[in-house]
Order: structure tokens, then C-alpha cells, then sequence
């Protein structure tokens, strides 16, 4: 006699379901920065931002031109990024505005996610773009927290966790 648990197949479809259409780290919908409104020279990280897979709003300032059919994020808009270590980690969603897909760079030089990479629409950002000095670990005058041996490190008193 064979038997199957109605509920049991149920829950294995569903799973396959979901599984089969989801990415890792899907970047480029558009996402909502709220009521903080960043200026014209302001990129923000904005994190958790529930509008995206990786919890993670990006508002990138861009500098250059936006290419043919690309137009600028509003200013209370962002895309949703993910941390990456190459341009492969940034897998753009179909309904991306990003006209020109997306590439993995230092964001931001300040702050909590200080130059941590994430996946950066190309429409916004000049390539090859240079490591900032200031994201040098071996940059003594470097003060980013997120480098390599400045937590809980004396020589720089603001890394303290």
C-alpha cells in the first residue's frame, strides 16, 4: 500500500516552487530611502530597506552622464544592492531600470558600510574606477573601520567595538 501525505507533497511543491525562481543576490528593482530624502551629492546606503532580497538600498551619486535610455534614480529612490567581491555576485533583476547592467565597487568612504563593495548600476559610474587610497589597508592614514586590522586596533581610537 502506498500512501502519500497530501500536506507533505504540498509543502515539497511549494519549496521546489519558490526555490527554482529566486536568486542569490538579485540587484536593480527600485527601492524606497522614506522620508530622508538624500541631496543631489549624497550616495546612501540604507539598510534594512525591505523592498530588497538583501535588505540593502543603494542611492549612488553619479558621476557621469547617464547613458541613451537610462534615467537618473529620483532623489528619494534608490536600487537594491548586495555586497559583492566581482562584477558575477551583481545579478540584475528583468525590471531594472539599469540600462547597462551593474558592477561590483566602494559605494561609500564614510560611514558603517564604509568601502565595503556593492553592486553599483553602471549607468552612474565612470569605469575602471580607481581604489580610493582611502581604502588601502595598508594605508596607515586610512580610517575606514571596515579594513583589515583596525577593529579593537590602539592606532586607530575610532574602531572600537
Amino acid at each position: 500500500m502506498n500512501r502519500r501525505h497530501p500536506v507533505g507533497v504540498l509543502v515539497v511543491s511549494v519549496a521546489i516552487a519558490f526555490g527554482a525562481g529566486c536568486d542569490d543576490n538579485p540587484v536593480g528593482r527600485l527601492c524606497d530611502l522614506g522620508a530622508s530624502t538624500p541631496t543631489v551629492d549624497n550616495t546612501v546606503v540604507a539598510s534594512p530597506s525591505l523592498d530588497c532580497v538583501s535588505r540593502t538600498c543603494l542611492h549612488f551619486t553619479p558621476d557621469r552622464t547617464p547613458p541613451p535610455g537610462s534615467n537618473p534614480q529620483p532623489l528619494n529612490s534608490g536600487l537594491c544592492t548586495a555586497e559583492c567581491s566581482m562584477d558575477s555576485d551583481c545579478e540584475r533583476v528583468p525590471e531594472s531600470p539599469c540600462v547597462t547592467g551593474f558592477t561590483c565597487a566602494i559605494a561609500t568612504t564614510a560611514g558603517d558600510f564604509c568601502c565595503k563593495k556593492f553592486c553599483i548600476c553602471k549607468d552612474y559610474i565612470t569605469l575602471p574606477q580607481t581604489v580610493q587610497e582611502q581604502c588601502n589597508a595598508s594605508n596607515p592614514l586610512a580610517m575606514c573601520c571596515n579594513l583589515a586590522g583596525r577593529a579593537n586596533n590602539p592606532m586607530y581610537s575610532l574602531c572600537k567595538s
